[in-house]
């Protein structure tokens, strides 16, 4: 085994403002000139993170917000989904039940109904069949999540939208960096595929900030109006052209996601890197299913999949056992939430309720060090033995 001589446990995530002085006294510096300079909220830390983002993103027009929650919402309100941007109470929107609870409620927060679509047979995304299932005669827009940076499904969703005269929002919340392309065409990013596309810089993400803020592109300059309008109350030149939200973002965390920006692609770099090592090493590991490796992805997260939720258990077990930390996305797929119950007509979606039984998340970020990435690559395979083992003792227990 590879001798170990970082830290003693190995989080689940660690922020690079906690592994990297330099950086963190660079974002200090940042915070004091905003705080000296009186302006707090939508000033000029906000346009110039709003004009970089936009450069990244082929110069689709960007809105920032407070938060990814805010940005879904006010996408599908900027246009005119749902009755909060005008639409109808009924208007319908796709998007995954196997992703977190923010899509459901951004769908409900604009005044629409959400339409839960189950995941593929063969990974975490929704195929375009079960799209074609769950499109109904109110269906008005499709809510396509990258999920754990995963973009790979955008270019057949965006043709099926275009075909059907659906708008197509983007979630790029876990895949901001991650790129794909449609048969015989070039790459894209994530983010440019759809009418509009929404971020979130929570923490984790793959550009994090130091708290909440999100953002919004959009392919027509009028529907990044209206999101503006929509972010503020409503408020422009004195009069609230129409009833908004508070969903402002402040220029602290403008600040922090412009120097974030700076060093943006070398810490996608460094994802991809620790994927590909994970992916080579575990390849031939039995009972272990690796997310598919798609050309682009972002890898937000490092799912896998277990042969069952004991199995899935018994290993996060066995690497906290070893000061490896993990995480579950998602225990629960939307449509069983008790808070969703409402709104969802009780059919089953198979694919996703399995995967929130058998799914578990490795860690993967930019501040993991070499030690720890190979402490984990030679702690899993020993780690599954355990839990095989573990997992069929419970099973005869229970027989």
């Amino acid at each position: 085994m590879t001798p170990y001589t970082a830290r003693a446990a190995i989080p689940f995530f660690l922020s690079p403002l906690c592994d990297d002085p330099d950086l963190a006294a660079r974002m200090t510096r940042a915070c004091a000139d905003v705080l000296r300079s009186g302006v707090y909220v939508l000033g000029p830390q906000v346009r110039a993170f709003e004009a970089s983002l936009s450069a990244m993103l082929d110069a689709r027009e960007v809105v920032a917000v407070s938060s990814g929650s805010d940005a879904l919402c006010l996408a599908l309100a900027a246009l005119g989904v749902g009755t909060l941007g005008g639409g109808r109470a009924d208007d319908e929107v796709m998007l995954p039940a196997y992703t977190f609870v923010a899509c459901a409620e951004a769908v409900l927060a604009a005044g629409a109904q959400p339409v839960f679509v189950d995941c593929g047979a063969g990974g975490f995304l929704p195929s375009l069949e079960a799209h074609r299932a769950a499109h109904g005669g109110r269906t008005r827009a499709v809510l396509a999540v990258g999920l754990f940076g995963d973009a790979s499904g955008l270019p057949a969703l965006a043709a099926y939208c275009r075909m059907h005269r659906l708008w197509l929002v983007e979630d790029i919340a876990q895949c901001l960096g991650a790129s794909c392309a449609a048969p015989g065409e070039p790459a894209r990013m994530a983010g440019t595929w759809g009418d509009a596309a929404a971020m979130s810089f929570y923490p984790t993400k793959t550009l994090g900030a130091a708290g909440d803020a999100g953002a919004l592109a959009f392919a027509d300059a009028r529907h990044a109006r209206q999101a503006r309008l929509l972010r503020n109350h409503g408020h422009e030149a004195n009069e609230h052209l129409c009833l908004g939200r508070n969903s402002r973002m402040d220029e602290l965390q403008a600040a922090l996601l412009q120097i974030a920006l700076e060093t943006f692609p070398e810490a996608l770099a460094r994802r991809r890197r620790i994927a590909s090592r994970y992916l080579a090493a575990w390849a031939a590991v039995p009972g272990l299913t690796l997310p598919p490796d798609h050309v682009g992805h972002a890898w937000n997260y490092f799912v896998v999949t277990l042969d069952s939720g004991v199995h899935r258990d018994a290993l996060a077990d066995a690497l906290a056992q070893e000061g490896i930390a993990t995480r579950v996305y998602y225990s629960i797929p939307l449509h069983r939430h008790r808070a969703l119950a409402a709104v969802h007509g009780g059919a089953s979606l198979p694919h996703s309720e399995r995967l929130a039984q058998c799914s578990l998340a490795l860690p993967l970020y930019p501040a993991l060090n070499e030690g720890e990435i190979n402490r984990i690559v030679d702690i899993l395979p020993m780690a599954l033995r355990h839990a095989t083992v573990a997992a069929a003792m419970t099973a005869r227990s229970e027989s």
